[in-house]
């Protein structure tokens, strides 16, 4: 038997370079983190630097991340070639949607798509208890204490260091 090929494996097909479809897609990567990709087409391009004969070439590409919650956006200057970028900085548990355009030299911003909107996770355990997912109470009595806060992680890896029969300690 032997191992397949790059072709053999896709059939010879790749995947297109561009789909010529104007977007772009905002996803939440870790609680203080997005990425965001997106797609401008050379029509979409040409049409507006027709709109803004001067100011467009002289202008920067600028991906406006704006936070529902609380008003706050981001400008970040994007390098005009690329297609992906990771925002940084971000509140975590909060909405977010953001805006890819030009800031042209006179300070305006116009922008050429916007994204879905997204919600970043929390950085923090849940407060719900679901009380379906209950530990059984040999572990409850085991691993936690009747105070708020239960063991610190070095209290538990502690407490669960008991000798065994053969002398080890798991």
């Amino acid at each position: 038997m032997h191992a397949p090929d790059r072709h053999e494996l896709n059939a010879g097909w790749t995947l297109p370079t561009s789909y010529g479809v104007d977007r772009l897609v905002l996803i939440p990567q870790e609680p203080h983190r997005l990425f965001s990709y997106w797609e401008i087409t050379p029509v979409l391009e040409q049409n507006m630097s027709q709109l803004y004969p001067k100011a467009w070439e002289l202008g920067r590409t600028t991906l406006r991340v704006n936070n529902v919650d609380t008003g706050v956006v981001h400008e970040i200057q994007v390098d005009m070639l690329a297609d992906n970028w990771y925002v940084d900085a971000i509140e975590p548990d909060q909405t977010y949607y953001a805006h890819l355009g030009r800031t042209l030299t006179d300070g305006t911003f116009v922008s050429l798509v916007t994204s879905n909107m997204v919600r970043t996770p929390r950085d923090s355990l849940s407060s719900v208890i679901d009380p379906r997912w209950r530990m059984f109470a040999f572990w409850q009595q085991r691993y936690t204490r009747k105070i708020v806060g239960g063991y610190s992680s070095s209290e538990l890896f502690t407490a669960t260091k008991e000798p065994t029969s053969e002398g080890g300690i798991w």
